[in-house]
């Protein structure tokens, strides 16, 4: 018998890798989740979507299954997690969703 291992549905490819709302040995709302990129940031050029509130809490760290990219929430904006410094990102098509 083959055993096949799970793999999240087509577009799902960022992973929740640290979730906030986590306490002790709970698991978190989020955490292990895997979401799509227009989950994260919501798409949208006009400034009513602007105004829609983040949904994540801040703090949050996604990482894309497939290149190990990661980004993180911070005070409601989504910000790419890099060693040096981070940049936001402010379009939905910042960062790649394959």
């Amino acid at each position: 018998m083959t055993r096949r291992l799970w793999q999240a549905p087509p577009g799902y490819y960022w992973k929740v890798v640290v979730d906030p709302t986590r306490k002790g040995d709970e698991p978190g709302i989020f955490y292990g989740g895997h979401f799509r990129w227009t989950d994260i940031v919501l798409p949208g050029w006009d400034e009513e979507s602007r105004r829609i509130p983040c949904p994540w809490p801040s703090g949050t760290v996604f990482e894309n299954v497939k290149t190990g990219e990661r980004v993180v929430i911070r005070q409601g904006k989504v910000v790419r997690a890099e060693s040096s410094s981070a940049v936001e990102l402010r379009q939905w098509t910042g960062v790649s969703s394959d």
